[in-house]
């Protein structure tokens, strides 16, 4: 047993020492692997150059370039809604973004709120109705950059009072005593304050003559509520039945008939005198700079422009003459009409 206890602690002495020896060897092995792994990094790193840096991204539909600065606030006045204020012009604004670099916000506007935010000072440039935009103009001072102009038309348009087809009214002299709509009584141009001034110097005056005279802010429910007898007679824009009959909200024309056309050879048929499209406008306070790169950008637009389409233009050129839409408003007495 003494034997069997000295052999034992013995071998477990001899094991143990060659367990010491074994470790000691494999941390010597271990330090002068780490040592030459060290030594060989040290040499790659001062031997290679350095790989150079990606050359940047060309810029393409699918890679557009990154914009700077503060957003441009661009108000539309949206005639129907504010979803196809968005509709016709993100387009031109995201043209606009890659030509200038900065971005632009697209602000849809009211009848009211395209006085209000200029008033305010809260947007950099703004399109509405020519009427409403030469009262901002005389009001704020805005300034004039360039006019639409439409595909078949150019740079007028004209109002129209509509009435069905199977109406009896067949003249001017008709409306009195009869249920009239339009947009608006002092900022819809060919949605309400043409027609005014035309049946003013036929001597008809809607304010007292007409049965009823209300507002409606859609004119593709002015058309609709003609249709549907709610109203005996309605104002609206060049353009509008087409574009009713484009979106199919009315079948044709048909059912509807333009109330004293004028005898010219204007591509829509029109009741009212032909005036100046809309113009798009920079406020007072805008950048001069940004105004004249937002000027050059929309001049040198092509015509196959995909940007065009959509805003239903077929460019734009150097603002008009809007002379006749200052005298309309000093005559009517309209909201600007003592602005200089």
């Amino acid at each position: 047993m003494v034997f069997i206890s000295m052999f034992l602690n013995g071998a477990i002495a001899s094991a143990q020492k060659q367990w010491r020896c074994r470790r000691t060897f494999s941390k010597v092995l271990l330090l002068m692997s780490l040592g030459s792994l060290l030594w060989l990094t040290a040499c790659s790193t001062s031997t290679t150059s350095p790989s150079p840096s990606p050359a940047p991204a060309e810029t393409s539909p699918d890679n557009p370039p990154k914009l700077q600065g503060q957003a441009i606030r661009f108000g539309v006045l949206a005639i129907d809604s504010a979803v196809s204020a968005n509709e016709r012009y993100r387009p031109l604004l995201d043209y606009l973004e890659t030509e200038i670099g900065r971005p632009f916000e697209l602000v849809p506007l009211s009848q009211t709120s395209q006085f209000t935010e200029v008033e305010a000072g809260n947007l950099d440039f703004t399109t509405n109705n020519p009427l409403a935009a030469v009262q901002l103009r005389r009001l704020y001072n805005t300034k004039f950059l360039v006019t639409h102009t439409r595909p078949q038309t150019g740079t007028e348009f004209s109002g129209l009072i509509v009435v069905r087809a199977d109406s009896d009214i067949q003249t001017l002299e008709d409306l009195r005593g009869k249920r009239i709509a339009c947009v608006n009584f002092q900022t819809a141009a060919a949605g309400c304050v043409f027609q005014i001034y035309h049946l003013l110097q036929a001597q008809i005056n809607p304010a007292t003559d007409f049965a009823s005279f209300v507002e409606n802010p859609s004119q593709d429910n002015i058309v609709l509520a003609v249709l549907n007898h709610s109203i005996d007679a309605g104002f609206i824009r060049t353009g509008q039945l087409e574009k009713m009959v484009e979106k199919g909200l009315i079948q044709g024309q048909d059912a509807l008939r333009i109330l004293e056309p004028m005898a010219d050879d204007f591509a829509y048929t029109h009741t009212t005198a032909l005036y100046p499209e809309w113009p798009i406008a920079a406020l007072p306070e805008t950048d001069p700079e940004l105004a004249a790169q937002v000027r050059e950008a929309l001049l040198k637009l092509p015509p196959d422009h995909p940007a065009l389409k959509p805003a239903k233009v077929a460019g734009f050129v150097p603002s008009v003459s809007y002379t006749e839409l200052d005298d309309l408003i000093e005559t009517l007495q309209l909201k600007s009409w003592e602005a200089p």
